[in-house]
């Protein structure tokens, strides 16, 4: 029943690289299409209009895959990560909706989208509890782990929706968000030791995507796919215990966030930035290196943190 999941899995993966042709030809036609921020590089301008949304076929995937998992392997895990993948697309989809129809870049406010990532992040750690119910993190390169005891389920609500958020921050070049999110995905659900038939469930509907989404993209997948994709991960780490480990599997989101909050704290007490813009993907646009080779950079990097934190457990 196992290589059944892997083989509806390639099924899909195939079906996927079919549909967003289609797809994105249906969001062109109803001018479902990206409005760029006021605030972000110029050098970005030439990308308004692109189809979004493009999250919706993917994570779709994820979770119709997920439950078929669920129900025919009886593992709570994938149960969990349907449920994340549904309901951090639905904050995302939102955002994206609203974007659309106020023709600007501003969907749900900064409060609402807050808001919603903190309601749903009690309802994931919840099931966490109901499930595989822990209070620890497994601490990397040792045989220990820290006990938060009952700070956990706070620990997991604010830890959630921190990588939502990450994911969410990095997805501001062709490429970047989803060819990340692949390596974080894989890393971290080889540490975790799930199933080879079941990982690439959680990988192959993105990369099915990130083929139209190579430069120059021809789809985004919004905030629609970057939440839900937080989601998956932050659920995934939870899970295991793995989020100290999510520092290297997740290194890229990680770094992403923290500039962030980097260069707002420093505006706020110093008057000054660190950065010439932040998240620190357009930093180094600024600086003139091409998207590919920040791309290229990044998702290397990625990679090889990923194989520091395999060593952290082997």
């Amino acid at each position: 029943m196992e290589r059944l999941i892997f083989y509806i899995t390639l099924i899909t993966f195939i079906f996927l690289l079919f549909l967003y042709p289609i797809f994105i030809k249906w969001l062109k036609k109803r001018q479902f299409g990206q409005y760029i921020r006021k605030e972000g590089p110029d050098l970005h301008n030439y990308k308004q209009g692109t189809p979004t949304m493009g999250g919706i076929l993917f994570i779709l995937a994820i979770f119709f895959l997920s439950l078929l998992t669920y129900f025919i392997q009886k593992e709570d895990l994938f149960l969990i990560i349907g449920v994340a993948s549904l309901l951090f697309g639905f904050i995302g989809f939102l955002d994206d909706y609203l974007s659309i129809k106020k023709k600007d870049s501003t969907g749900l406010t900064a409060i609402q989208k807050l808001l919603l990532q903190f309601l749903f992040s009690i309802v994931i750690v919840y099931l966490i509890s109901i499930f595989n119910n822990h209070s620890t993190l497994k601490i990397p390169f040792t045989t220990k782990s820290l006990d938060l005891k009952f700070f956990y389920p706070l620990w997991g609500i604010i830890y959630l929706t921190g990588m939502s958020n990450a994911t969410n921050l990095t997805d501001g070049i062709d490429g970047l968000s989803g060819g990340i999110y692949v390596i974080s995905a894989l890393f971290t659900a080889l540490i975790a030791g799930i199933n080879f038939n079941h990982i690439p469930l959680l990988i192959l509907p993105v990369i099915a995507y990130l083929f139209y989404n190579i430069k120059p993209a021809k789809i985004f997948m919004g905030d629609t796919g970057s939440l839900a994709l937080g989601g998956i991960l932050g659920s995934l780490a939870l899970y295991y215990s793995l989020e100290l480990f999510t520092i290297l599997t997740c290194f890229i989101f990680i770094t992403e966030m923290f500039s962030v909050i980097i260069q707002v704290g420093s505006f706020k007490l110093r008057k000054k930035r660190v950065f010439l813009m932040t998240p620190i993907h357009h930093h180094f646009e600024l600086k003139k290196w091409s998207e590919e080779r920040i791309v290229l950079i990044f998702w290397t990097i990625n990679f090889l943190t990923g194989i520091v934190a395999l060593g952290g457990v082997w």
